[in-house]
């Protein structure tokens, strides 16, 4: 059996997770960074009030976001390089919604994993219940551009999005 971890913190845990599991093998959907920025305010909004106890300043989360993010990209950055040929596949995460067979399909060919074709049915079943999911979408505010231009643009450039 496999042991699979979806946790965006891995992201910076590269070199300790093949330290404990040598021949593990990485999945990194990524996002546009702009997307992802507006989509984790989102979450924040909501999830801070129910789970903190202390009332929170969102312009401090929101630095801390900012900085946790910038910190994990360039950690996995610095450590894919350490992942062995074929054990790592990267995906953008608008391809995966626009194709998510063909994208499941790249994943089981790079990783080397058996029986896509008898899984095939369940992630095609299961993504025409998926198929009204609009994604949210974003007006980029001047500011928040700027904010992100100076804290990620490694990352825009990493993964080919336009600033």
């Amino acid at each position: 059996k496999r042991l699979i971890l979806k946790n965006p913190a891995h992201t910076a845990r590269i070199k300790l997770l093949l330290e404990m599991f040598p021949d593990a093998q990485f999945i990194n959907i990524y996002r546009n960074p702009y997307h992802l920025y507006y989509s984790m305010m989102r979450f924040l909004r909501i999830v801070v009030p129910i789970y903190c106890i202390q009332k929170s300043d969102m312009q401090t989360l929101e630095g801390h976001m900012l900085d946790l993010y910038a910190q994990m990209y360039k950690k996995y950055f610095e450590e894919r390089t350490l992942i062995p040929k074929g054990n790592l596949v990267e995906i953008k995460y608008e391809d995966f919604i626009q194709n998510p067979l063909e994208n499941i399909e790249k994943i089981y060919t790079t990783l080397g994993l058996k029986d896509f074709e008898a899984s095939k049915k369940s992630f095609s079943d299961y993504a025409t219940t998926q198929k009204f999911f609009k994604a949210s979408t974003y007006d980029v505010e001047p500011v928040v551009k700027d904010t992100l231009h100076n804290k990620w643009k490694f990352v825009f450039d990493k993964f080919g999005y336009e600033m």
